[in-house]
């Protein structure tokens, strides 16, 4: 999938692993930068959205 962290944000591929509990993993590509709890991050097939969580915290 592409991921977005930002409106403005080009999008880049990651991988998102469920946790439970309405919990999810995302795996960036390539390191991302100014990544802070209380964003969003959308998840993107192409132009369709598949859909997104709130960042909690970075590992």
């Amino acid at each position: 999938v592409t991921a977005r962290i930002r409106s403005r944000h080009p999008g880049v591929t990651a991988r998102v692993r469920p946790l439970g509990g309405g919990r999810v993993e995302v795996d960036f590509a390539e390191p991302q930068r100014g990544v802070a709890p209380g964003q969003a991050c959308v998840f993107y097939d192409g132009d369709r959205v598949l859909g997104g969580c709130w960042i909690t915290d970075r590992i």
